[in-house]
């Protein structure tokens, strides 16, 4: 059933984080200038009442936020979260796919100002905001540097 709701042309994102990998694989398919970042479903992200758990939720725009700075900034490593608010606006259904993409407001030379809607079975689900660091390209480990340099449709 999961492979079924991964829409065509997404890949799994490759993230070193094992949080992520307990509730993932994410996807992701870059269009134009922005990534798509998406997760289907499944029980296991359900809360008591059979929907897609608020943890979860929050946890997939994080990602969407921090992959969209990564994006923005052409460094494919984590862009620690500095703040990040969120209002549910409904009911994420279980079977679905779930997805977001980020909407950059302002980059600093430090930090990345974003937004994302994440959107279940054609409805805003969660509406979030959070501001992400710019990690320094010196301190990523040198032998990293070459693979994690570049926008996300390069990798």
């Amino acid at each position: 059933m999961t492979a079924a709701l991964v829409p065509d042309g997404f890949r799994k994102l490759d993230v070193t984080d094992d949080f992520v990998h307990l509730i993932g694989p994410l996807w992701f398919k870059v269009e134009a200038d922005r990534v798509r970042v998406g997760l289907p479903l499944e029980p296991r992200h359900g809360n008591p009442m059979g929907w897609a758990h608020g943890g979860l939720l929050v946890t997939v725009a994080d990602m969407v936020m921090g992959v969209g700075a990564g994006h923005e900034t052409g460094i494919r490593w984590p862009h620690p979260t500095i703040s990040l608010s969120s209002e549910f606006v409904r009911g994420a259904k279980l079977g679905q796919w779930l997805e977001g993409s980020a909407r950059i407001a302002r980059r600093t030379a430090n930090f990345c100002f974003c937004s994302c809607d994440l959107v279940c079975g054609g409805d805003v689900v969660l509406v979030a905001s959070g501001v992400f660091k710019v990690p320094a390209v010196d301190k990523i480990p040198e032998a990293e540097r070459a693979r994690v340099v570049g926008k996300w449709g390069d990798a």
